[in-house]
């Protein structure tokens, strides 16, 4: 065997031998960045269906829709529509707002491949009336705890005093 193809041998197995982990390693890490970040989408996702018509937001919610922008960013119409959702939370309810919110989901569905679900079953959302008779209830005693802080100047704090058990007579003790 010659020299030259005895050498280029000796260095093609160091190289199988060396980039063989190398390269498994890297197709590791990229199949692993490729299922979080795939999972970190389905949570977020899954997090805004669970409450996508909720009474109020809540601070889980507002925390996913905050992380839209770096969740979805290599989805350019999820984060327009995020944008535009964005704006229009600032105006009172209305047809372009829920309309919005709709397509937003219906984009984040598409992306994750939920294709079977539509715009109707998107907007199906369930609340039990004692959930809103509770927020109903909270709203109704904060404010007036409210009212009654705002025209009080201040409350005279007491230490009750306990009855005793015995029968306490008025009458002075006989001698």
């Amino acid at each position: 065997m010659p020299k030259e193809l005895y050498l280029l041998q000796i260095a093609a197995n160091f190289l199988a031998i060396f980039l063989g982990p190398v390269t498994a390693v890297c197709i590791t890490l990229w199949a692993q960045s490729r299922k979080d970040k795939k999972a970190a989408k389905r949570h977020l996702f899954l997090t805004l269906m669970s409450e996508r018509k909720a009474l109020i937001i809540s601070r889980q919610v507002a925390a996913s829709l905050n992380t839209i922008d770096v969740v979805f960013a290599d989805n350019r119409q999820v984060v327009d529509l995020w944008h535009k959702y964005y704006t229009l939370l600032a105006l009172p309810f209305g047809q372009e707002k829920e309309h919005t919110w709709l397509e937003l989901l219906a984009a984040m569905a598409s992306d994750l491949q939920y294709s079977n679900l539509k715009q109707t079953d998107l907007d199906k959302f369930y609340t039990p009336q004692g959930h809103a008779d509770e927020l109903e209830y909270q709203r109704e005693a904060s404010a007036e705890w409210l009212r009654v802080l705002k025209n009080t100047q201040r409350f005279l704090v007491e230490k009750k005093v306990e009855e005793s058990t015995e029968k306490v007579s008025s009458e002075p003790p006989s001698k």
